[in-house]
């Protein structure tokens, strides 16, 4: 054997509610001091945050869209499976119903765990993504015993520079499925596959052991390594490795007896040839708009027809659900499609956390620790605090719903049950397809079967229980509503509405996953919107999508045309230019008042000093003496 070695206070009323503010806006600035300081640490780690800032760029105009079939289909894939599924179609089977252009030859990188080989992870391009985005999607699986791998977990990987924005996620997954997706880890490049082999498995070991290599077995640019641990610990592997064009070598599978499956293009004398699961067509709900007590009416019908076109406009999948609060009667399209729920699954963590205090179990003033299991990034200022640090029950709700900071979420849930409590409050509120499994944080892969997940209806009915009243005590109802209005960080649905027609509402987003729901307050006819998409586009397109939607429902509800309502928008832009402009000439007017009366001030001042000072004696010139250093 060749042997290798690498050196190496009770509520939330008004007055509250403004200091609670003012001291906000203090630590904002405190805060931007800090990124300041940071510079492009902070700046980047804020570009991901999960709700409304993003990348401003959208998607490749020019790429092909898939072909989005609308019937319902009970599985995704649809053809027979073929015998002895392999891990590749184990990974690809979980998720092929939710990966719009994915295919099982797209894999990427799969390995199965040394550490722990009941482990394994494949990789697979992220879908629907600018060309020159290098995400992957990190699909981690793990076998039940009896050769039958179930999808775990899901994280978005790519060339990250703040590796522990993904780990956050994976503290059960075992480190040497982790290492390999960050640059860090990665192996210095060598020419010889046997050295490439273990650097390959030091890097993802941690170079824990004596690593050897055999000789490869090669065919053509295609390489077979087997490594073994020569510490007397029995760990073995086989590492797969392809040569790129230049010469160099790349790591596509670590693991035991991996298949044709899993690397793909590999000749069989390296690789047993193996078929994976067939791939099959999307499947969402069909664009059926859904009628629901009496609300199946010419006035709803004309704004569902421009909702119609907009859902079947969009390249992904788009659900909403309107539900009218005096009537109880709903509409939407695809209700029931299940959507990766971002930070509006942080509507029912309040849901939760108002019952415990409902029951006794806390109290507003309640001091809460932050610990390092609450750590996330993405939205809001605790994520750049050390654990330990204290907030009260009453401060992290606010920053939860109106900063949608998410390490003050995850301490939340943590204190008031947990997931498990989450759960099953939603399921209370009718929300029975809601579930989070996952604290909230950003990086992770939006595969909604394998993460936190809701239905436009599920949200719908949530919203309507805290509405009326319903989700706890009347007290703690209105003011989880009064938390939703001071929400001023998504503005997607009331983009759709009228000048001065305002919603309590929640959204979140996670690369082409937008989400908006809430409560809009019209003329004590209140309706609850809660709309999803995924899988579509980025900013700025998929914003203006939930937009329109408002938009649309806005129609249903009031009646209105659209002509009517685009008339009534461009009546109070005109109206609102105007105010501005006249606010504009009285403040001109008022500088103009000023500045004149500081003159005639100044002057008068003047006189007055004239008339009471002595005379001055006069130089030689007859000039008044200067003090040293005066101008004339």
């Amino acid at each position: 054997m060749k042997k290798y070695t690498k050196t190496k206070k009770k509520g939330f009323v008004r007055n509250s509610a403004k200091r609670r503010v003012a001291r906000a806006l203090l630590r904002v600035s405190a805060f931007l001091v800090v990124l300041a300081a940071v510079g492009l640490l902070g700046w980047q780690s804020l570009a991901k945050l999960e709700y409304t800032a993003g990348p401003s760029e959208g998607l490749n105009p020019d790429r092909e869209r898939p072909k989005v079939e609308e019937t319902p289909l009970a599985s995704p894939i649809s053809a027979p499976d073929p015998p002895n599924l392999t891990l590749a179609s184990f990974a690809y089977k979980s998720v092929a119903g939710e990966l719009p252009d994915v295919e099982p030859r797209d894999i990427e990188y799969a390995q199965k765990s040394v550490e722990d080989p009941s482990w394994a992870v494949v990789l697979f391009p992220a879908p629907n993504t600018p060309d020159n985005d290098d995400r992957s999607f990190a699909i981690f699986l793990r076998d039940d015993g009896d050769g039958k791998w179930a999808a775990q977990k899901s994280a978005t990987v790519a060339n990250q520079e703040f590796p522990r924005d993904v780990k956050t996620l994976l503290t059960e997954v075992p480190d040497d499925l982790v290492n390999p997706l960050f640059p860090e880890n990665a192996p210095e490049p060598e020419d010889d596959p046997g050295e490439r082999a273990v650097g390959a498995i030091e890097a993802a070991t941690g170079e824990r052991g004596d690593w050897e290599a055999s000789e490869p077995e090669s065919e053509g640019r295609f390489h077979k390594v087997p490594v073994e641990n020569g510490g007397g610990d029995g760990l073995s592997t086989e590492v797969y490795l392809r040569e790129e064009s230049g010469g160099s070598l790349e790591v596509v599978g670590i693991g035991d007896g991996l298949t044709s499956a899993e690397v793909p293009g590999f000749p069989a004398s390296l690789a047993e040839s193996a078929f994976a699961a067939s791939p099959d067509a999307v499947r969402f709900a069909p664009t059926t708009p859904v009628y629901d007590g009496g609300s199946d009416n010419e006035r709803v019908r004309e704004g569902m027809r421009d909702a119609l076109a907009e859902v079947q406009e969009y390249p992904g999948a788009v659900g909403f659900y309107a539900l009218d609060l005096e009537s109880g009667d709903g509409y939407g399209i695809r209700p029931d499609e299940t959507f990766f729920s971002a930070s509006t699954i942080k509507i029912p963590v309040m849901a939760a956390v108002y019952k415990k205090i409902d029951e006794g179990e806390l109290e507003y003033s309640d001091p809460i620790l932050t610990e390092e299991s609450d750590w996330a990034a993405g939205a809001g200022w605790l994520q750049w605090e050390t654990p330990g640090a204290r907030a009260t029950v009453e401060d992290a709700l606010w920053l939860m719903m109106t900063q949608s900071d998410n390490v003050a979420t995850n301490a939340l849930m943590r204190v008031s049950g947990g997931p498990g409590h989450v759960n099953e409050v939603a399921e209370t509120l009718g929300a029975e397809d809601t579930r989070i499994t996952w604290k909230v944080t950003s990086e992770r892969a939006a595969v909604p079967s394998l993460d936190n997940r809701t239905t436009p209806r599920d949200m719908a009915n949530i919203l309507q229980s805290i509405y009326a009243g319903e989700a706890a005590s009347e007290y703690a109802s209105e003011e989880m509503v009064g938390l939703m209005r001071q929400n001023n960080l998504e503005f997607w649905m009331e983009a759709g509405l009228p000048e001065g027609v305002r919603a309590a509402n929640k959204g979140g987003w996670l690369d082409a996953s937008y989400n908006d729901v809430g409560v809009v307050e019209y003329e004590g006819k209140p309706y609850v919107l809660a709309t999803f998409t995924k899988y579509g586009q980025n900013m700025p397109n998929g914003e203006r999508t939930l937009a329109d939607i408002s938009e649309a429902v806005w129609l249903a509800q009031t009646g209105q045309t659209k002509g009517e309502f685009e008339d009534e928008r461009e009546k109070e832009r005109r109206e609102a230019a105007e105010e501005a402009e006249n606010e504009e000439e009285n403040a001109r007017e008022e500088r103009n008042d000023d500045g004149q009366n500081r003159e005639n001030g100044e002057n008068e001042e003047s006189e007055r000093g004239e008339e009471s000072s002595p005379s001055r004696p006069s130089s030689p010139s007859g000039e008044p003496d200067s003090p040293e250093g005066a101008q004339p």
